[in-house]
């Protein structure tokens, strides 16, 4: 006997019941933020067959890859390049058909500012600390009993990291003081804008924690053979390409982009979650992803989950300023831009900046005109002193950093600053736990609503496209209904 069934808005007649194929309902995901981890999230829930409306506040997509134009030229103000060991962002780069835009990073040293003027990062110095010990020792960065307590690393008992411990007291447990404040503090403590004090050994560095629970020395463990190619990519026009593309997939796939509309508060609803934004009811829906900073996801989610939103308030973020200098070609005269593709200054030392990166050495493409382009950068946890300042101020005092490090003696002929403000992510000892909290208050008082992003699972291009996936893969089954 003849049977019909409504599916996705149409009516569906079987003669067999028995013989219908299963049938896809799509059914509706709300993604709250239009950063990379807001973006790709979508993308995969597009692809698992689910209706997609990605809210962003901004008026703009794409969070913290984002440009701005000095000297008619447009640099970076926010992620400036991706990792090559990590596959997924190269694969989503090569996916949205953007792979012969990529260039490499140009061969080039690092600088230290340390106490004794600047030194180069030793070879194999990586964030997570030493691989190598001998340009550790040669570097001229550590005092002979710096040197003489490093060396003993492999002579150290094995180190318990069955507990979660800041990243910088396990290392200088490893390899002394003089390690952490000078190496690891300015590479590492400079990535994430934080003190390497506070930092989780299991949730900043993964890859370490993992060594460390395997492993006696960690100058003695097997390293990989160095692969072919740089280590650090990016994309000519500005990683912000990368946004523009992605969202022109998503439109063309069906996602609806509700740029400028700021989701005030998540509901539940009858078995669905309801957005409400500034403007009154934002729809009702069978998911949600945030992919929001850990306090706007306290915000949405207090009325509804008052455990979860204490938790999210407890994850801190630090402000930074960015400013992209340019100089007349003049400076690329000077030995240490010349040569260099960056200067880290350690936070022991006091001074504003932070770190800066040689645009014009790194990259092939910002070495083109009339003009050298250096991004300085300032802020860390618990220092508020760049915001502090006007924009101008800022890049005088920026300025006078770095021609005290480097011996520049000319002015910048153009400079724009760009403020984040609580934007880089603090993922301090006891991150892993008060998370599970978190997503564990969730799934009892807003089901299938995820956290996504680098407030949750680290900074990165690489991070954020893994904890998007994760994301939407928790929400996935409840998107199909067979």
């Amino acid at each position: 006997m003849p049977t019909s069934a409504h599916v996705g808005g149409e009516v569906v007649r079987s003669e067999d019941p028995s013989s219908e194929p299963q049938r896809t309902v799509p059914r509706r995901v709300a993604v709250i933020g239009g950063g990379i981890s807001g973006l790709a999230a979508a993308k995969d829930l597009l692809a698992s067959g689910a209706a997609v409306t990605l809210f962003d506040a901004d008026a703009r997509l794409g969070g913290q890859l984002h440009a701005v134009e000095v000297a008619g030229h447009q640099v970076d103000v926010g992620a400036e390049s991706m990792f090559t060991a990590a596959p997924g962002p190269l694969a989503l780069v090569e996916e949205l058909g953007l792979g012969d835009r990529v260039v490499g990073a140009n061969a080039g040293t690092t600088w230290i500012w340390s106490d004794r003027g600047l030194r180069r990062l030793p070879d194999g110095f990586t964030p997570a600390g030493p691989t190598r010990l001998w340009p550790m020792l040669s570097a001229r960065v550590l005092s002979p009993r710096g040197m003489v307590r490093a060396a003993g690393e492999a002579l150290v008992p094995t180190t318990d990291a069955t507990q979660d411990v800041a990243v910088g007291d396990f290392l200088q447990r490893r390899f002394g003081r003089e390690v952490v404040d000078g190496l690891v503090d300015p590479l590492l403590g400079g990535l994430h804008a934080g003190d390497v004090r506070r930092l989780s050994l299991r949730s900043a560095t993964p890859q370490l924690a993992a060594l460390a629970a395997r492993r006696r020395s960690l100058l003695l463990r097997r390293r990989p053979r160095a692969g072919a190619g740089p280590v650090f990519v990016t994309l000519i026009g500005g990683m912000h390409t990368l946004v523009s593309r992605l969202a022109e997939h998503l439109e063309r796939d069906g996602a609806d982009l509700q740029v400028g509309t700021g989701i005030e508060r998540l509901e539940r609803d009858s078995g669905r979650t309801r957005l409400h934004s500034d403007a009154g009811p934002a729809g009702s829906f069978d998911a949600v992803v945030l992919a929001v900073p850990a306090a706007v996801a306290a915000r949405l989610t207090g009325a509804a989950s008052p455990l979860a939103a204490e938790v999210l308030r407890q994850l801190r973020a630090a402000s930074v300023a960015v400013a992209a200098l340019a100089y007349p070609r003049s400076a690329a005269t000077t030995s240490t831009l010349a040569t260099g593709t960056g200067v880290l200054v350690p936070s022991h030392r006091g001074r504003l900046l932070k770190a800066a990166t040689h645009l014009s050495t790194k990259w092939a493409h910002h070495a083109e005109g009339d003009h050298v382009y250096v991004r300085a950068s300032a802020g860390r946890a618990d220092d508020t002193r760049a915001w502090e300042l006007d924009d101008d101020t800022l890049v005088d005092r920026l300025h006078a950093d770095l021609a005290e490090a480097t011996g520049l003696d000319v002015e910048p002929s153009a400079a724009r600053v760009h403020r984040w403000p609580a934007t880089m992510p603090q993922l301090e000892v006891g991150h892993a736990g008060r998370l599970a909290t978190a997503e564990r208050a969730l799934a009892q008082d807003l089901p299938n609503v995820a956290l996504a992003g680098a407030p949750y699972h680290g900074p990165g291009i690489a991070a954020c496209l893994r904890s998007a996936a994760a994301a939407a893969a928790a929400v996935v089954p409840t998107t199909q209904e067979r």
